[in-house]
């Protein structure tokens, strides 16, 4: 089954970059959606569910924690990677609770992919543990 991706990127030659590498290594596995604008990605988030959020922190529209904070209020359930040239402030993101950094212009078609799968499973394992935590409290 393909999973499906939004990617937020202004810049073009970027999220070309991007669908090209992960076509590239891993054809008919990944659906990819791009939006150029945090504005238009929360509407389409409103509209369409996506396995993953792939996205750029400084967008028209949007910077920084900003563009973090806004999509994470608007899809708690998919993991959200942050792409950043600027390695601490993706880390800063992740602390904030982005589930994973790719730095742009560092990697590859298989790096992009296994930060994909590793954010999906950690967000599962999350979710998963959470949800029974709770029951546990519950009960």
């Amino acid at each position: 089954m393909a999973i499906k991706i939004l990617l937020i990127e202004d810049d073009d030659g970027d999220s070309r970059l991007i669908k090209e590498m992960l076509n590239a290594a891993f054809p008919r596995k990944y659906i990819i959606k791009v939006e150029t604008s945090l504005k238009k990605s929360l509407r389409l988030i409103a509209d369409e569910a996506f396995d993953i959020v792939l996205t750029d922190l400084n967008l028209p529209d949007s910077n920084g924690v900003e563009t973090f904070t806004c999509l994470r209020k608007k899809i708690a359930s998919a993991p959200i990677v942050v792409l950043s040239g600027i390695r601490e402030i993706a880390l800063r993101v992740v602390n904030l609770g982005a589930d994973a950094y790719l730095i742009k212009g560092h990697g590859n078609g298989g790096l992009i992919s296994r930060t994909i799968d590793y954010a999906i499973e950690s967000k599962q394992h999350k979710q998963h543990f959470q949800s029974h935590t709770l029951k546990e409290i519950l009960v």
